[in-house]
């Protein structure tokens, strides 16, 4: 298991241009939209789909997040590709996996996961590519989910922690399972791999995973937040950046 720490307040500047090799990983993170001042001209990035989309959020911080995210997206997949965002498209790979229908790609493989304030893309190239992150919820009643979509050995080691880690093990289970899933596109109906949840000596919960072909990252977040990614192949270095959006796109963000 590797880790990558990132945090939301603490985002050194990156290089002006960023170059994605072909032995890293490129995470980002998006803040949501703290208010409605400058929305608009986010939307104007997104497609027609995504605006209809962005228009039927009941609550205006889910709409502001999946603006922020879908044009984050946008914004950084067209300084990869080198087009402007309004030339990126996406056409549906295996069970809806987004993928970009723009030819000369390189490869470049992205995928992206929000939840309540925070937005996480993951890019690579030529290898596929999951990333999964969820607010730690403190009312989320866990254990009837656990029991259901966890295998008997993972519920045994949920339970067997103290109570006091066995909700932030359960997310970190959670995520890394669902990060297994969006990078191997087996949509929701695939079967969920088995990780181990893994006590350290130091009292911190651990997950490992064995899966053949595929690496799991833990992407360490301080602020409430659970994430993990995945990557086709072994493991390699993870760089994790910030998008802001109140600067439209400039990059301002941290490199580890």
């Amino acid at each position: 298991m590797v880790a990558a720490a990132f945090s939301n307040n603490i985002w050194p500047l990156p290089p002006e241009i960023i170059e994605l090799n072909d032995n890293e990983v490129h995470v980002w993170m998006i803040p949501t939209l703290g208010d409605d001042s400058g929305s608009e001209k986010f939307i104007e990035l997104l497609s027609a789909d995504e605006r209809q989309r962005a228009a039927r959020f009941k609550f205006d911080k889910d709409r502001r997040l999946y603006v922020a995210a879908h044009a984050g997206l946008r914004s950084l997949l067209a300084d990869y590709v080198r087009v402007s965002a309004h030339e990126i498209d996406f056409v549906a790979g295996a069970h809806g996996k987004p993928l970009l229908a723009q030819p000369g790609t390189s490869g470049l493989e992205f995928n992206l996961s929000h939840s309540h304030e925070l937005a996480l893309i993951v890019v690579a190239r030529g290898k596929a590519v999951g990333v999964d992150v969820e607010f730690v919820k403190k009312d989320f009643a866990f254990g009837d989910l656990a029991r259901r979509f966890f295998t008997a050995a993972e519920v045994a080691a949920l339970f067997e922690l103290p109570p006091a880690l066995q909700r932030k093990a359960f997310f970190k289970c959670w995520t890394s399972k669902e990060a297994f899933l969006k990078a191997k596109a087996t949509g929701l109906s695939g079967k969920l791999d088995e990780v181990q949840i893994v006590l350290t000596h130091d009292g911190f919960v651990r997950i490992d995973a064995n899966v053949p072909g595929w690496s799991l990252a833990e992407l360490i977040q301080g602020d409430g937040y659970e994430a993990a990614l995945v990557v086709e192949g072994d493991a390699l270095p993870i760089r994790c950046y910030r998008w802001d959006p109140v600067l439209n796109g400039s990059l301002t963000c941290a490199s580890y």
